[in-house]
């Protein structure tokens, strides 16, 4: 039996660290090993976040060095291994098991794993287990082929051309200069918004995310929330002119998907596997390709935040000029959505001979949001 799990995005036990399941983990591995006596357990990336997370603002004012870059994911490293002992003991305990063992697939939030050998040297240290960083998972006889699949998407790809590392690609930038900096902005003006920051924690689990400015508004009708988002995306945009800004232009905006449905094609087609496994989009996926061939991706463990039904139009005041001390406002019309969380632990069986028909089966087991 093998087993598929991707983007658990496992953080630093902060407010947006989303991984609270560590029971349903080690009840799904129990389950596994008492079904099946040989497991082997494939991490297909984004198991831990070290991008998103507010150690960047630390030390405001310095620079996004490489040096620093590292610095933070260690920082980060050392809280995950302090928040997510369960996790880590779960794994531990399977590994006891003589024909269990596990595989590690870098994703572009856990990239500095490959890049640093601090990092895994910590897991190692703590809890004596090895996360040795690979890139892809095969296997020929049964014509597995598995990655992350960050390479196919331009914005979150951690590699050159010449297949050397990026050490701070451009998706890490967005996420560190513009959503983790739009958290500190808020936190700064809360008392004045009169909002919880914690509220916005959710930002990056908004899907689509083209209705991000949306469901800051569901969350502040005064759209004060938009102004602070909008003026962090502009710095960015200033900071970063060309194709740096084009490009984060088109993902904040929702313009631009990664397209792993044709990366999964030319993988069959091209070099002759038979199913094809991906994570990073979040999306669960079980697709088939026709003569045989199966493209599936393992989902996430993270939540969804998506509109429901149709947007309804309304209207706010919205500050235009100050003339003698007095503000004048306008009336504007906006759309306002309703948002429901929803979160499915998604993860793919892989069943081998002797163990029932060959082949994957997508798994989603849905889990109630508390307080929705």
């Amino acid at each position: 039996m093998k087993i598929f799990l991707s983007d658990l995005h496992l953080s630093d036990g902060k407010e947006r660290d989303d991984f609270q399941y560590h029971q349903e983990f080690e009840e799904v591995v129990k389950k596994w090993s008492e079904e099946f006596k040989k497991i082997e357990i494939v991490l297909l990336g984004d198991i831990f976040d070290l991008i998103r997370t507010q150690k960047y603002y630390e030390s405001q004012g310095e620079a996004f060095t490489e040096d620093k870059i590292k610095e933070t994911k260690r920082k980060v490293m050392v809280e995950i291994l302090e928040n997510h002992a369960a996790f880590f003991e779960t794994l531990r305990r399977f590994m006891e098991q003589p024909e269990h063992r596990f595989r590690y697939i870098v994703g572009n939030h856990d990239f500095g794993t490959s890049l640093d050998s601090r990092l895994p040297e910590m897991i190692q240290e703590k809890y004596g287990l090895t996360f040795t960083p690979e890139h892809y998972y095969q296997d020929k006889q049964l014509k597995v082929w598995a990655e992350h699949g960050h390479r196919y998407d331009i914005i979150n790809n951690t590699y050159n051309r010449d297949g050397t590392p990026i050490h701070y690609c451009l998706g890490d930038q967005i996420v560190v200069e513009i959503v983790d900096k739009f958290y500190e902005k808020v936190r700064e003006k809360q008392e004045e918004l009169g909002i919880d920051a914690a509220i916005i924690n959710d930002l990056d689990n908004v899907r689509p995310q083209s209705v991000i400015a949306n469901w800051l508004d569901w969350i502040d009708e005064k759209g004060r929330l938009n102004q602070i988002y909008h003026g962090t995306v502009a710095t960015f945009v200033l900071n970063n002119p060309g194709e740096v800004a084009s490009l984060a232009m088109d993902l904040i905006s929702g313009k631009y998907q990664p397209d792993l449905l044709e990366a999964a094609k030319d993988l069959a087609m091209n070099e002759g596997w038979r199913y094809i496994i991906f994570g990073h989009t979040h999306d669960a996926l079980d697709e088939d390709l026709g003569n045989g061939i199966k493209h599936l991706n393992s989902g996430t463990w993270r939540k969804f935040i998506e509109p429901q039904g149709r947007p309804s139009t309304r209207m706010r005041s919205v500050p235009t000029y100050n003339e003698g001390g007095t503000q004048f406002y306008t009336q504007e019309p906006y759309y306002y959505y309703d948002f429901k969380p929803t979160i499915n632990l998604s993860h793919i069986l892989f069943y081998e001979d002797g163990e029932g028909e060959v082949g994957p089966r997508l798994i989603q087991q849905e889990k109630e949001v508390p307080g929705s």
